[in-house]
């Protein structure tokens, strides 16, 4: 090889090293061309997770690449979680898929020298339901602890462990099972007027003839409390009746940390009547327009009162020195509050979720079907809820849209319950088979 040559070498050596070294630099940086071709951007990056991990990456429609597929030519899938790096400022359709799970996806927007984040994906199983039993389900209530569920069905009342799907039955008898109350140490339930005790199913202490007008119960703790006509009694540890209400007129009544609050009639108005429950004595009076409320949601710090004639619905403390109501919601047909400050609540075509501390009010979704029911999803970023053919699942994520999942459709479904290991029982039927469903959504 002549000096020549050797010199026209060292200088093409010289030039690519002067030209391919900063661009590889601004590659390691973050940079690359644009689209245009004509100048340098700053790029962007998506960090990705979901449950189950594993699933399979895809942007604008094709397969996330990595590495391994430039070097060596395989494809290999980029599966969550993952850092998908080098991609330049835009709009991109990601897009998560996993064996026996719905798809996700969404449109987000990567920009120069930030993280997109999408770690909070949840894939929900695209499996059938099992049928569990085989009856006409009227009713089925999940205990406090949501390892217990009694079920009514045509001729019998069913207590069932959830956890191993052991089972007694009794008869059901006259009951009607429309009001269903566990204890807090779900130790005892009621349904109707007679007590059950959890340990034995097999007798019950009627409630009635302790006091012959015995109606509408509530626990407070481990505490039976319950109305007869115009007094309120507390079932006592020796099993016997102690009137602590008497001579009031009232619409519903609340027993809750320490106070009695009673719904009076005062003429054409209300009046909310807060009472310490010890002695007895009256502490304060809180006006109210005229109408037909009771206490729901006796957990939630405040007092929430639905006028059901009007579906409105009243947060009110009671023991503010001023200004004790909080907030008027209107439209309201169920409501669940998922924390101390978030409440979820229904119409018939809407889901809507307000936050206490914001007062902001925002739509989840609307659609044309008859909502029966909705609750949080133990994620916290997704919402179950239930129409009279479907059970579906919609993301709490607004970015671009919320991703709706219809998760099962039925010829008719009644109230479901979700366990805390994702496990959703709905009384159901399609074609002749009617029974208690169970499918494990994640």
């Amino acid at each position: 090889m002549t000096l020549k040559v050797r010199r026209i070498l060292s200088l093409i050596f010289i030039i690519l090293f002067l030209t391919i070294t900063p661009a590889i630099m601004l590659y390691a940086a973050g940079y690359r061309l644009a689209k245009n071709g004509l100048n340098i951007q700053k790029t962007g990056m998506f960090i990705i997770d979901s449950r189950p991990k594993g699933a399979k990456i895809f942007i604008d429609g094709r397969p996330a690449a990595a590495w391994s597929n430039l070097l060596f030519n395989k494809k290999n899938f980029v599966t969550t979680p993952a850092k998908i790096k080098n991609l330049l400022p835009g709009e991109y359709n990601l897009k998560l898929e996993h064996d026996g799970y719905f798809s996700w996806q969404k449109k987000l927007a990567v920009y120069p020298g930030a993280s997109t984040f999408a770690e909070n994906i949840y894939l929900f199983k695209n499996d059938l339901p099992a049928q569990i039993a085989p009856a006409d389900i009227k009713s089925i209530r999940l205990s406090p602890g949501k390892n217990q569920a009694v079920i009514l069905s045509a001729d019998l009342i069913t207590f069932f462990n959830l956890a191993d799907e052991s089972e007694k039955s009794i008869k059901r008898n006259s009951l009607a099972g429309k009001n269903i109350f566990w204890s807090e140490d779900q130790t005892r339930i009621i349904i109707d007027n007679q007590l059950y005790n959890s340990a034995d199913f097999s007798s019950a202490k009627d409630l009635k003839k302790l006091t012959a007008n015995s109606a509408n119960y509530k626990w407070n703790g481990n505490v039976l409390y319950y109305q007869d006509k115009n007094s309120i009694y507390r079932l006592a540890d020796s099993g016997l009746p102690e009137k602590i209400i008497s001579n009031k007129i009232f619409n519903d009544y609340l027993v809750k940390g320490g106070y009695l609050y009673l719904l009076v009639k005062s003429g054409s108005a209300v009046n909310l009547e807060v009472i310490n429950a010890a002695t007895g004595q009256s502490l304060k009076n809180i006006n109210l327009p005229a109408a037909q409320y009771l206490f729901i949601n006796a957990e939630q710090n405040l007092l929430n009162l639905y006028d059901r004639g009007h579906k409105i619905l009243y947060l009110i403390d009671p023991l503010a020195a001023y200004e004790p109501l909080r907030e008027i919601i209107n439209n309201v047909k169920t409501a669940y509050w998922a924390n101390a400050s978030d409440l979820l609540y229904t119409n018939d075509f809407e889901i809507w979720l307000y936050n206490l501390e914001t007062k902001n009010k925002i739509l989840l979704t609307r659609i044309s079907d008859v909502i029966n029911q909705a609750i949080l999803h133990p994620s916290k970023d997704y919402i179950i809820y239930s129409t009279n053919q479907t059970i579906n699942a919609i993301e709490l994520d607004e970015r671009e849209k919320r991703n709706i999942t219809e998760l099962i459709k039925f010829d008719s479904i009644g109230q479901f319950i979700l366990t805390s290991d994702d496990i959703v029982y709905f009384p159901g039927k399609i074609g002749n088979a009617a029974g208690l469903y169970k499918f494990l959504i994640q």
